[in-house]
């Protein structure tokens, strides 16, 4: 058949076809020989994108079963995505921390998702990767004071959220009652709230105005697509209006001094301090970058303390252990000046201390739950050495490099051969081991690591709470947070589904990307009724 007979289809499709594969070849990646194994992909320049974004992380548990590699490469557009799927991998990665920077991906979210503005991105971008070797500049000094405070502060931050966390427990299927929640909703709202008055004192916006506590899981459920889709007021409208009221209320927050109230926190007026002071950006954006501290609060320990509830509630054998541990950590005292309310004691200390199933329980439900994917910009081709296996392999500058840490959380090899169920006694080995190593101090680390049944240590395994130079400097707030809500619970009430069956946890609603803890995919609704014997009783939470 002559080229004059062929259908303009067929033509049209061998045109874009040849292009197609000529573009591909000039633009893609060329795999330098020093660099980690290439994953190829049916589809050039786009194809793990597009697999990114529909699967989000799971794409990265699909290759992982396919190829097995310890670090690869995913070739997209014109650039790359290093991929740590070891742990002996991710311990290099954080060895060469002063070349592989988190602060380049922290500046680019607050323009997209904090809304900052052209003057106080300069600000943020001076000497953000300390290249003066002063830790000097806003970001590397705001790191620095948070580390500070979460030691030096950490009492007076727990004793805050355990004030203001109890009422909100207190009022619950009060004498008696019988009480049906949606049980994410409940344990979301009610936290939320709690966390950000602890935090921002009695003028927290989420005090004045709780339905801004749903403005916020809205805007958090759209961080993804507020990085990738422009025109946010239009395309994204809901979650933009609630982003909105949020800059509107912090904005008040700030104008109005709130954060200068007695019962606000040392951290926040700290921060205020340094960002308005010392940086001179305004008090919107201040306001603003305050999200981000909310981000911190919240995202993470709230869907961790639902899953370790539904997970000790699905299991009666569990259950029954962890009450009678937490039993131990209560004292009962009679009423207040006569009163017919008995007081009920936690001692949250002794929850992290005494509580070895309990503790480990929570571990467990950070390994299963807790699989954020660890970001990294390469500001340099740099080499990485893997020690326990001698290879070394190149990252190219102005790369990404992410640790997969929903797969390392599920390595056979790692967890056993149980490693994809949940299993409360998984990290009994590690709470034991680190409460003797760890006398004299108060608790062992949560982000301890991990050690197995044989007693053998896998550094770098176990990373919900980060690693190296950034590790999660409020892992032990998150703690106190996530066991004494969770404990009273446990302690204080019955927790049955509506027609008598045994509580199932929902499925999650999936993994993605840019995310952290996985959320239930739907709520369950349960019946609350106090336990017998605790009718009367009101909660006090101490360390």
């Amino acid at each position: 058949m002559a080229l004059s007979e062929m259908p303009w289809t067929l033509i049209a499709t061998g045109t874009v076809a040849i292009a197609a594969l000529f573009i591909s070849r000039i633009l893609a990646p060329v795999k330098d020989a020093q660099e980690p194994p290439f994953i190829p992909t049916s589809i050039p320049l786009i194809g793990h994108l597009i697999h990114l974004l529909c699967q989000g992380a799971a794409y990265l548990s699909a290759i992982d079963k396919t190829h097995h590699h310890g670090l690869y490469t995913l070739p997209i557009l014109t650039g790359r995505l290093y991929i740590v799927n070891s742990p002996d991998w991710a311990l290099a990665m954080h060895k060469a921390h002063k070349t592989l920077s988190f602060n380049p991906l922290v500046v680019q979210a607050m323009r997209a998702i904090f809304a900052f503005d052209d003057p106080s991105m300069q600000v943020l971008e001076d000497n953000m990767n300390n290249e003066r070797g002063d830790r000097s500049g806003i970001l590397l000094e705001m790191h620095d004071m948070m580390f500070g405070a979460f030691v030096q502060q950490i009492d007076e931050l727990n004793a805050n959220f355990l004030r203001c966390w109890t009422p909100h427990i207190n009022a619950l299927a009060p004498t008696g009652k019988l009480e049906s929640i949606s049980l994410w909703y409940w344990l979301r709202h009610h936290f939320s709230i709690a966390s950000a008055a602890s935090l921002y004192g009695p003028g927290s916006p989420l005090t004045l105005d709780p339905s801004l506590e749903n403005d916020f899981w809205l805007f958090e459920n759209s961080i993804g697509p507020l990085f990738s889709i422009p025109y946010p007021s239009i395309f994204l409208r809901k979650a933009y209006q609630a982003r909105q009221r949020l800059f509107d209320a912090f904005t008040e927050y700030t104008e109005l001094d709130r954060y200068k109230l007695p019962g606000t926190s040392r951290l926040i007026q700290t921060r205020a301090e340094m960002t308005l002071r010392q940086f001179g950006l305004t008090k919107r954006i201040f306001a603003q970058g305050e999200l981000s501290m909310m981000f911190a609060a919240v995202v993470n320990t709230v869907p961790v303390t639902f899953w370790l509830l539904s997970y000790i509630l699905a299991d009666r054998e569990l259950h029954a252990e962890v009450r009678a541990e937490i039993d131990r950590c209560v004292d009962i005292a009679s009423g207040e000046s006569g009163g017919s309310r008995r007081r009920c004691v936690l001692n949250v200390t002794k929850l992290k201390s005494q509580c070895p199933l309990f503790n480990s329980a929570l571990r467990e439900t950070l390994r299963i739950t807790a699989t954020m994917n660890i970001n990294r910009l390469v500001q340099d081709d740099t080499l990485l050495a893997n020690h326990s296996t001698g290879e070394e392999f190149l990252v190219k500058k102005g790369s990404g490099l992410a640790i997969a840490a929903n797969v390392m959380h599920f390595q056979q090899d790692i967890w056993g051969d149980d490693a994809d169920v949940f299993n409360a006694r998984r990290f009994l080995p590690t709470t034991e081991k680190s409460k003797s190593e760890g006398e004299g101090s108060k608790t062992a680390d949560i982000a301890a690591t991990f050690r197995d049944v044989k007693g053998k240590l896998h550094s770098g395994a176990f990373r919900s709470f980060g690693g190296g130079n950034n590790v999660c400097p409020g892992r032990q707030f998150a703690q106190t947070e996530i066991q004494s809500v969770v404990a009273l619970f446990i302690a204080g009430f019955e927790i049955d589904m509506p027609d008598g069956a045994p509580y199932k946890p929902p499925p999650s609603e999936g993994s993605k990307m840019i995310a952290g803890v996985s959320k239930p995919g739907m709520d369950v609704e349960v019946q609350v009724r106090r336990r017998a014997g605790y009718n009367d009783v009101e909660w006090v939470c101490e360390m």
